[in-house]
């Protein structure tokens, strides 16, 4: 029985050490995913997430962070207002799909460089 017939077949090796934007982009959608696990189905007091936290107001609030330091999203901004459970589920969906565009790249290098910053000291 031929290989050929049963699968596509090419000549590739893998990369020998990827990038380090791909390592960071998915160790961030690694986190994110982690979030997403901690969040209930309906009951909104089960939620398990380091990230999320729902304020004396009854606003929820998202801080993404990059290791243990809050990512900073916009200058001064590192968190994400929500309305409800259900919006919070959401964002972190928005924030994986823009994680995989590449669209938070600038934003995960400067909190790479500022992680590495603290290691010559």
């Amino acid at each position: 029985m031929a290989l050929e017939k049963q699968f596509k077949l090419e000549a590739a090796e893998k990369p020998k050490a990827s990038q380090p934007l791909s390592q960071r982009r998915q160790k961030f959608i690694t986190a994110i995913d982690k979030q997403l696990a901690g969040m209930p189905d309906g009951d909104v007091s089960t939620i398990k997430s380091t990230w999320v936290w729902n304020s004396d107001q009854g606003d929820w609030f998202i801080s993404p962070r990059y290791g243990k330091a809050p990512l900073e999203l916009a200058s001064g901004l590192n968190a994400i207002k929500c309305t409800d459970a259900k919006d919070v589920a959401e964002n972190l969906q928005k924030l994986k799909t823009l994680a995989s565009e590449g669209k938070l790249d600038d934003v995960l290098e400067g909190a790479a460089s500022a992680i590495r910053s603290r290691f010559g000291k």
